[in-house]
């Protein structure tokens, strides 16, 4: 090991915002000797990956739907809000209307 690849290890590692290929763990450390093996043993490590990559995809899908239901939820209150604002407006436009133009309406 090469003293920049210790001081590399020794440092807080970030992830970038793209996943890696692999997972650390789905690197195996020894190979099986015959080919069979080696290809069983890789296969199995890339279903895990894969089973990992699903999962994460699944995770974001849930928070992009909780924040787009999040959205609609705030959005169709200031609708309600917003109509029930106009509505008090025009019934109090309405009743300042009569109470100008009609003689004996609550003076």
């Amino acid at each position: 090991m090469s003293e920049r690849e210790r001081n590399l290890s020794i440092t807080k590692k970030e992830r970038p915002w793209l996943w890696k290929w692999a997972e650390e763990e789905s690197r195996p450390a020894v190979l099986p000797r015959s080919k069979t093996a080696q290809l069983a043993l890789k296969a199995k490590l890339a279903n895990v990956d894969a089973e990992r990559a699903v999962g994460r995809a699944y995770q974001a899908e849930l928070i992009r739907t909780k924040a787009i239901g999040e959205a609609m939820f705030k959005s169709g209150k200031a609708l309600r809000l917003s109509l029930i604002s106009s509505t008090r407006q025009l019934l109090l436009f309405t009743e300042s209307a009569r109470r100008r133009f009609e003689p004996r309406y609550r003076s």
